[in-house]
């Protein structure tokens, strides 16, 4: 997945459904891929805001996941940089502190951008996710600026590149082989059932 993938905020609510269902059963790991990084981070524009319009309800449509007002204001604001590293360093850094908690810190940081309209470069988004989560803030924030969490987000780019070259991508891996239960987006009854078939039945 990417933070600042539209299509990966809509398919949050699977994921946070599957992650209830499965969390005591199956192994869960997410891997933010670095779709705007370096040179590739840009600015919010207008033309990019007329894209978003357009395209993210038909996003909300298609998954039932809720794009809220606040977003649709924020992405007017054409002083943002969209740069994928900061989001998914967060969430690698939960990841390394609080493995547990990376999916429900994940979808948090979705749901700050494309619910609430925050700021994804503002450390107070992330600071107001580790409340809400009861996680230690200045534990977060010491990790989250170290060089060694910054080299581990670049390596979590390069994996996850090697798995997917489109996200969201949910894959399964059991005795060393990998089946891919959604590319984009696909209902979460029908993952349920691979799910189940793979690993249950």
């Amino acid at each position: 997945m990417d933070p600042l993938c539209g299509w990966c905020y809509g398919n949050s609510n699977n994921t946070q459904k599957l992650y209830d269902k499965y969390k005591d059963k199956l192994t869960f790991e997410i891997l933010p891929a670095g779709m705007w990084i370096g040179e590739n981070a840009r600015k919010q524009s207008k033309p990019m805001a007329q894209f978003i319009k357009k395209h993210d309800p038909q996003v909300q449509q298609t998954t039932g996941t809720e794009f809220g007002k606040g977003y649709f204001e924020f992405i007017e604001n054409e002083s943002i940089i969209l740069d994928s590293e900061i989001p998914s360093r967060a969430i690698v850094t939960v990841k390394k502190l609080w493995a547990s908690e990376a999916i429900p810190f994940a979808i948090e940081v979705q749901k700050a951008r494309y619910l609430h309209g925050k700021d994804l470069n503002d450390d107070q988004t992330y600071l107001n996710i580790c409340e809400n989560l009861g996680l230690d803030k200045s534990d977060f924030l010491e990790v989250f600026y170290s060089e060694t969490i910054k080299k581990e987000t670049q390596e979590n780019f390069t994996l996850a590149q090697q798995y997917a070259s489109s996200y969201p991508t949910l894959l399964a891996e059991k005795e060393g082989n990998l089946y891919i239960l959604e590319q984009g987006y696909a209902p979460f009854e029908a993952i349920q059932k691979q799910i189940d078939i793979l690993f249950l039945n």
